[in-house]
């Protein structure tokens, strides 16, 4: 699908899908947003896999049962329609570990985070970046390798307990065609993923980080312009290294 065609994705509708209008109505408004802010930035690379990483520690808790989570996926969907050619979000959540969930689509996610997550009743652990790095180093980079690029947004509440083998597996992502977009919400220090931009060690520099203390207090507009900050110098980066992004 072209970063530019307004359309959803054509797939079979579920039987027991049920639209939701006015989300579907904000979906649309939300996927305009995100093509202005590429036309604006100039993004030279039309596709990309949008993988969805989420912390699943114990401080997250109250967010995942308030509806913030839900909202925030509800925000990052639109990333995935105007980039992916299947219009779908891959989702990942970690805390010491991380679980796949399915992927989002138009059709999940009316109320994904109840029916996905909740549901589930997974135990909310600690906060260790290096397993869900690392996993998606190996799927995307290794396994699954692809000539389109791989978004990640990945949103953390807190600071990891790993630092070293974080550290190690962004150095290694970084041979990949792999961009990471690091959020940090809320106050605490982020004083790892703030010195992003100074590791030694990596092929190129693969990551951007934001923090901010309330996403609901970010609009729409300035929150796609923020996920999109950085991501055409990275492309430029991989074309110079050799690294395919199409």
């Amino acid at each position: 699908m072209s970063i530019f065609d307004n359309s959803f994705s054509v797939k079979k509708q579920p039987a027991n899908y049920v639209p939701n209008p006015e989300l579907n109505r904000k979906i649309s408004l939300r996927k305009e947003m995100v093509l202005d802010e590429v036309k604006k930035k100039k993004i030279t690379a039309a596709t990309a896999r949008v993988v969805f990483v989420l912390d699943h520690s114990g401080s997250m808790r109250t967010m995942y049962k308030d509806g913030t989570v839900q909202n925030i996926l509800e925000r990052m969907f639109p990333m995935a329609m105007c980039f992916d050619d299947n219009s779908e979000l891959e989702f990942y959540w970690f805390d010491n570990t991380f679980k796949e969930l399915p992927v989002v689509t138009e059709y999940n996610l009316n109320d994904y985070v109840n029916d996905a997550i909740l549901s589930q009743k997974d135990h909310f652990g600690g906060t260790e970046y290096a397993p869900i790095i690392q996993h998606i180093v190996d799927l995307y980079g290794k396994k699954d390798r692809a000539n389109i690029p791989t978004f990640v947004i990945f949103i953390t509440d807190g600071a990891n307990s790993d630092r070293t083998a974080s550290k190690k597996s962004i150095i290694e992502a970084s041979h990949y065609n792999i961009f990471w977009k690091f959020i940090g919400i809320g106050k605490p220090q982020y004083d790892f993923l703030e010195k992003l931009d100074t590791f030694e060690g990596r092929y190129i520099d693969n990551a951007n980080f934001i923090c901010v203390n309330d996403l609901n207090e970010i609009d729409d507009r300035q929150l796609y312009s923020m996920l999109l900050d950085e991501y055409d110098e990275w492309l430029d980066r991989c074309r110079t290294h050799n690294i395919p992004v199409q």
